[in-house]
């Protein structure tokens, strides 16, 4: 009996340590590949940025304990400015006898637009049900139902967003129906849950091409003030 509990603890004790290594080298491993990733751009490559940690504001931001904004990329990408990192945050429930800690684990984009922005978000249905719960904003339908009934959009200058999501954006955003936004202050930031891969990142930022692009000139002229 006593044999049996020594072989089931020294077991168990195998499997935490080997645990443990595997999440040190798919950690290590990471760190090169982004690094290497960055070198290949001509970015900057930093394994934690603590100022990150309250750059910006909403979920997944300000929730939960020990934030950490890690695996930070620093670049430019078509004269805007860039960063990309891991972002993770912790809760903890308990049945009254044991408490468990959940890690929440997030991959950030943020491009700059040079200019500030009124508060606008575009998410998928059930895209922050399934992660953190949706901002608090007004929520807008236009006039595509197809849409309307693919994406929650918020915002608090409705003329601003239906100028933004006039019907070749709505379209262009249609094709990529998986794919929740918003900008905040004076930066676009898309938000996954889980670690972006480099092939990943360079394919997020091409949608977000495709979105600021698409944006009229007359909407940028009035955020500057000239229209």
């Amino acid at each position: 009996m006593a044999s049996g509990v020594v072989f089931l603890f020294a077991a168990f004790l195998a499997v935490a340590v080997l645990a443990v290594v595997f999440s040190y080298l798919a950690a290590k491993k990471r760190r090169e590949e982004l690094a290497t990733y960055a070198a290949s751009r001509g970015w900057r490559y930093e394994v934690e940025q603590p100022l990150l940690v309250d750059r910006f504001t909403g979920p997944p931001f300000g929730l939960g304990f020990g934030r950490r904004a890690y695996n930070a990329l620093y670049g430019s990408h078509d004269g805007r400015d860039l960063v990309s990192f891991d972002y993770e945050y912790k809760t903890q429930t308990s049945d009254g006898k044991h408490t468990t800690t959940h890690v929440h684990v997030f991959s950030v984009l943020g491009l700059s637009m040079g200019v500030l922005m009124p508060p606008l978000s575009v998410d998928p249905e059930n895209f922050l049900d399934r992660f953190v719960g949706r901002l608090v904003g007004n929520d807008i339908d236009l006039e595509s139902e197809d849409f309307n009934r693919a994406f929650t959009v918020s915002c608090t200058d409705r003329k601003f967003a239906s100028d933004v999501l006039h019907p070749q954006m709505m379209e262009y955003l249609l094709q990529h129906r998986d794919f929740g936004w918003r900008f905040e202050q004076d930066s676009m930031l898309v938000i996954a849950q889980g670690k972006r891969t480099p092939a990943q990142i360079d394919a997020t930022i091409e949608v977000m091409d495709g979105i600021t692009d698409r944006i009229p000139e007359f909407v940028w002229l009035r955020l500057k003030g000239q229209g």
